[in-house]
């Protein structure tokens, strides 16, 4: 077995934490297979040479991986939008539902704290309760739905901050639209209140999203050298040439410069 494939060898520690890396800044798949196998070969070849993955990679192999990354010209696709906002409604929806029996309709399953309280406290308790219900819902879907997406942790901890202030946000805008319908649980009306409280958490996902991946964005190409500077010390030097879905069939072995 190549000792690249071990993944408690020196190399294939290597392999993974440039994995690791290419996951959080949203490479997509097929191109992280692509650096992957590249940079195997890249570690076999100089293995074969006697040369550690660090002296052919550096010691910061994560910075490496982004260099390496970025002078490929791989595609991103980080901000997966449509499937974040699928994935929350799948995990918002059945507690959404099982609050609208449990809460709303609770002469099915009597809860007594809502009993004999006054209209204002009940209705707002009950509107409370959903939203807390919902959001746990749809953070935990995120979470475990998403969990081979890019910085999908630090996605749920801004979304952890944002969806819930939206949904408290929501609650009186769907209560003043809710108390011109005289509280109706006819199904346009609660369509309409589902469209609320879901626009107002959609848009809060996205920002989330869109902050949590601030850090790791920017461009897919290197900046070019300021005039009559030196190329700075890369990949090129003393490590492995750029290797990805850019390069050529077959990227060259490397003999440290």
């Amino acid at each position: 077995m190549n000792s690249t494939d071990d993944a408690d060898s020196p190399s294939g520690r290597a392999l993974a934490l440039a994995d690791r890396e290419w996951r959080a800044m949203g490479i997509v798949a097929a191109d992280r297979i692509a650096l992957a196998r590249d940079l195997r070969l890249e570690l076999a070849g100089a293995a074969a040479d006697g040369m550690t993955p660090e002296q052919l990679l550096g010691a910061d192999v994560r910075r490496f991986a982004r260099d390496l990354a970025v002078s490929a010209g791989v595609r991103r696709a980080p901000y997966e939008f449509r499937r974040l906002l699928l994935t929350g409604l799948a995990g918002g929806v059945p507690g959404l539902v099982l609050t609208f029996v449990l809460v709303w309709q609770w002469w099915l399953v009597p809860l007594h704290l809502l009993v004999g309280m006054d209209p204002l406290p009940n209705f707002l308790l009950r509107y409370v309760l959903s939203a807390l219900v919902f959001v746990a819902g749809v953070l935990f879907a995120v979470r475990w739905g998403m969990r081979d997406s890019a910085e999908i942790d630090r996605t749920v901890a801004r979304m952890a901050l944002l969806v819930p202030p939206a949904g408290l946000l929501a609650i009186p805008v769907t209560m003043g639209f809710a108390s011109l319908t005289r509280y109706s649980l006819s199904a346009p009306v609660l369509l309409a209140e589902a469209a609320i409280v879901g626009g107002a958490l959609a848009g809060a996902m996205v920002l989330a999203r869109r902050w949590a991946l601030s850090p790791i964005l920017g461009s897919t190409r290197p900046p070019a050298d300021p005039p009559g500077a030196d190329p700075p010390a890369g990949p090129d030097r003393g490590g492995p040439k750029p290797a990805g879905p850019a390069s050529e069939p077959g990227p060259p072995r490397v003999v440290p410069g």
